[in-house]
């Protein structure tokens, strides 16, 4: 079985409480702004990576 390092892992999500569990175990914070939340308020919490949709979908690849 494969092992990572928690900065390989990226937590993908849209509100403040994902971009806090990512940083709970050291991974990658990538919030999308696609919820209730801007991507101010998401950057704010602490995310690493923010986009405002998921439609970047070239983007959102080169970062996987």
């Amino acid at each position: 079985m494969p092992t990572f390092a928690p900065a390989d892992i990226l937590v993908v999500g849209d509100t403040p409480n994902d971009v806090a569990c990512a940083q709970a175990v050291g991974a990658v914070a990538v919030g999308v702004a696609t919820g209730g939340y801007t991507a101010y308020d998401l950057l704010a919490g602490g995310a690493e990576i923010v986009f405002e949709t998921l439609e970047d979908t070239e983007g959102f690849s080169r970062l996987l």
